[in-house]
């Protein structure tokens, strides 16, 4: 059990890793390049970048072998950057309790925004 915790953890920490630099690069090259190479593109080569730098290998965290190590980087990498946009969104449902929970006598409410009880 402490070992897939640990494993989960470790992906988590990257994916947000990956998130983190995508909204940087993002910031730094601006629209007309982010119109030419898209954030996803961004997100796998980062991820699979860590990958490799790190050699993780997800599937070895769970105990299974892979015959070609550099196949489980790539797939690993593709898995840390496929969870950078769902932890990006967990990340900002947090951000909007708290915000809501700092506003005493307000509602907030997704399609709206926030309101005067």
């Amino acid at each position: 059990m402490l070992e897939t915790s640990k494993a989960v953890a470790i992906i988590l920490v990257f994916a947000v890793l990956v998130q983190f630099l995508v909204d940087r690069i993002k910031a730094i090259v601006g629209e007309k390049i982010m119109g030419y190479v898209k954030a996803p593109a961004w997100a796998a080569a980062l991820g699979i970048l860590f990958a490799f730098l790190f050699q993780l290998d997800v599937f070895a965290m769970f105990g299974y072998t892979a015959q070609l190590p550099a196949m489980a980087y790539v797939m690993t990498g593709l898995i840390l950057s496929a969870g950078a946009a769902p932890i990006h969104e967990l990340i900002e449902k947090v951000r909007t309790s708290r915000d809501t929970i700092l506003m005493p006598g307000k509602i907030f409410e997704p399609e709206k925004g926030v309101r005067d009880c």
